[in-house]
This record gives C-alpha cells, structure tokens and sequence, in this order.
C-alpha cells in the first residue's frame, strides 16, 4: 500500500505490545519483558481488574537489576494473587532521554549551576584571623579550586597561596594581604549541584532507624530520655559536676530496684521494697570505720554478731 508524505522509521518503542503480569500477593514490583523508554510510565497502559491505572500516582517504571527500563513498580504496594494484570506498550508518551555530550549550554543550566561573578576587593576590605586576611565571598564556593584568585594582576595558587571551606564563604590568605593590593575572585561558571541542609533543619523522620556513631557523642542538654535497654561494652563512668546526686535510680515497676552481678551471678541485690541481699565479702585488709552512733544497744535498736 502507498502512503502520501515521508514515512519516519523511528518508532518510540513497538506500538500496542501487549504483557500479562502474574502478581502471586507479595511483590510489589514486576519485570517486564519489553523495555519502557525514557523510564516514562505514560509510555504503558496497566490496566488491574479491567481498571486503568494512573501513571505516576498508581506506578513507575525504573530500573531492573541490569538497570534497564523494565521494572514496573507499584511503590510497594502489592497487587493479590487473585488480580489479572496486563501492561500495553504505548509508544506515545514524551522520552527522558539524555542529552548528547556537548549538546549543554549554559542557557539550560539553572542558576545555581552557574555563575561567572567576581567578586573585587581592595587590601583594606579585609579582617585578620590567626594572622591571615580575610575576605567575605559573594557565593559559597564548593571548594578552593572552584574560584580563580588574583592579587594585583598576579594568579593564587589554590591552598597554597589560600583557602575556602566548604560550606563557608570565606576567603582565607596564606598571610596577610597590605592595604594597597587589589584582590579580584573569579568564580568558575560550571559548578556543582550539591546543597547543604540548613543548620537544625534535620528531623528524627530523616534518620536512619540504626544509626552507628564511630565517634565521640556528647550530649549537653538538661535531659536525655533512653527509652530501651542500654548495654555498655565498656566501663561506665559517671562524673556528678552538679550540686544534686550522683545517680538516681527510681524503680515504678514490680522488679528489682538494683541488681550487680559478676560473672552472670548476683552479688548485691535490691529488690522491689528496698530489701537487699548481698553475697558480699570485705577483704581482710579493710576496716569499717565509725562515724556518729555505732553498733548501740538499746530498748529500739538491737544488734548481732556472729561468725
């Protein structure tokens, strides 16, 4: 059959291909057969239990373990066994297709991956820190080999001649800069994506359920709430810097108030009520010494001794 106009071969994926997926209750994901350009759920039809479903709200594609356009997620939501699914390749939806090297300009970079400003100051701008000048940038850098520095006309050398850390916008000489010089700061027009969050902006939702810390941890507020079981591989030491005790237990449950053991044994014991029992044995080289009323018999108090 003859057609008017020219006939394209590029077709966006093979029109009208139709899968049949299997669900068995408890993946919540699929392999399909046949690849989905540009990881584009409008490219597919699903359809469960004769129900279209929305693409993006209801599924999406991405990648499968050799990273090829095929996985049909449903965002961890399990289809039943009893579901009939079927997915039908489209070919008409729009293509996340990366750009060819050097197709880039710097037109379709956001602002905040470039830039070009240059930031001028005079020698007397400065402030002095640990002997070295100082000068405030107009934008965080990433790093020192992100900005070209120029002192009278004259090239810096990266962390050699000077400094920027990574989060900050200050500018740090390797010495002092004099009144007279003229310091212009190239920053460089491709830069990076990276952001930091802002400072006490992290929640508890962002952490990780199992957080390990290599370092050490210090805690400085009035109060710290442990609410589960606290195992110590090392020794506990407490160091009472306030005028209040040193350790404070208050026991509101039916078992013991205290129990030391060694070795998995009990060796002093406070039970429930404050009665203690202990397997305790002074060493022979030590003394109790008296202080105020000691071991005195009365109508009231009673005393015993025994081997």
């Amino acid at each position: 059959m003859s057609y008017i106009g020219v006939q394209s071969q590029n077709q966006v994926s093979p029109a009208f291909h139709r899968e049949v997926v299997t669900p068995d209750g408890t993946a919540s994901f699929f392999d399909l057969v046949q690849d989905v350009p540009g990881f584009n759920a409008d490219n597919v039809l699903v359809v469960i239990n004769n129900v279209v479903q929305h693409p993006y709200d209801s599924y999406t594609i991405k990648a499968d373990a050799n990273g090829n356009p095929k996985r049909l997620d449903f965002a961890g939501e399990a289809p039943a066994s009893t579901d009939v699914i079927y997915v039908t390749h489209r070919g008409v939806g729009t293509l996340n297709i990366t750009p060819a090297a050097g197709t880039v300009d710097s037109v379709a970079l956001t602002d905040n991956l470039r830039s070009g400003n240059v930031d001028s100051f005079a020698g007397s701008d400065h402030a002095v820190v640990s002997s070295n000048s100082t000068f405030t940038l107009s934008e965080i850098p990433l790093n020192s080999d992100s900005i070209s520095v120029f002192v009278n006309g004259v090239y810096q050398k990266p962390t050699t001649n000077y400094s920027v850390t990574g989060s900050s916008a200050t500018l740090t000489f390797s010495g002092q800069v004099v009144s007279t010089d003229e310091i212009d700061v190239h920053h460089h027009t491709i830069r990076t994506g990276v952001v930091h969050v802002a400072d006490k902006s992290v929640t508890s939702a962002k952490l990780d359920d199992n957080i390990t810390i290599r370092g050490n941890f210090t805690v400085s507020g009035t109060t710290t709430t442990v609410d589960t079981t606290v195992t110590v591989s090392d020794a506990m030491v407490i160091n009472n810097a306030g005028s209040d005790v040193g350790l404070k237990i208050n026991s509101t449950s039916t078992g013991n108030i205290m129990q030391l053991q060694d070795g998995g044994t009990d060796i002093f014991v406070v039970a429930d009520g404050g009665i203690i029992s202990s397997d305790i044995t002074m060493a022979t080289n030590k003394k109790i010494k008296q202080k105020g009323e000691f071991l005195t018999h009365s109508s009231h108090r009673a005393w015993v001794m025994g081997s």
